[in-house]
């Protein structure tokens, strides 16, 4: 056991002289040894690729940085070290973005209802041929959202966007192209059910 420790110790110490001699390549041998681990608690917590990777590369930086001061000692293995970084680093990011969420979700709503207000009203023959001369990724998140009745995540996952956040934005652009395109080719009274 405590021939463990001491390898585990001499290890970590070549990791720091290392990382002291400025030798970045420790920060890629860091970041390949560390990436399954990191992903699959990202994956666990609600996380995708992108984060998992954003964390990951922060808290390599971490470590590398902590490890250039004079009296940083890890006591402990880089994993769990990085591991653990990961953990704060992830939870910061999980409640800033909740707290971005519930405003974005409260917004939304709002542009949905009058959005949604105004597509009800809309003679839907017209607003299909419309969308049918959209381009294909905004047909398919118009149609999906509003016609079929998908959340943000499902349109996501079927249109290969990255996020939830993404396809919201999309989605919100492309019903602003649509309407642009019935105030250029309708008047009122086209498609308004009287």
């Amino acid at each position: 056991m405590a021939e463990m420790q001491q390898s585990s110790i001499s290890n970590n110490e070549k990791l720091i002289y290392r990382i002291k001699s400025g030798d970045r390549q420790v920060l890629i041998d860091l970041f390949k040894q560390n990436e399954a681990m990191i992903k699959k608690y990202i994956f666990e917590h609600q996380g995708e690729a992108e984060d998992a990777e954003d964390i990951l590369q922060d808290a390599v930086i971490v470590l590398w940085q902590n490890a250039r001061k004079q009296d940083f000692v890890l006591d402990v293995k880089p994993s769990t070290y990085i591991y653990s970084i990961c953990k704060n680093l992830w939870s910061k990011r999980w409640k800033k973005n909740q707290r971005q969420s519930h405003l974005e979700v409260v917004e939304v709503k709002e542009k949905i209802n009058s959005s949604a207000d105004q597509i009800e009203e809309m003679d839907l023959s017209i607003v299909r041929d419309l969308l049918n001369g959209m381009g294909e990724l905004c047909r398919k998140i118009l149609m999906m959202f509003y016609f079929d009745g998908f959340d943000m995540n499902t349109i996501a996952e079927a249109n290969e966007l990255a996020n939830s956040n993404v396809a919201k934005s999309k989605k919100h652009q492309c019903l602003k192209t649509l309407a642009d395109q019935v105030k250029q080719k309708y008047k009122s009274t086209d498609f308004l059910n009287k």
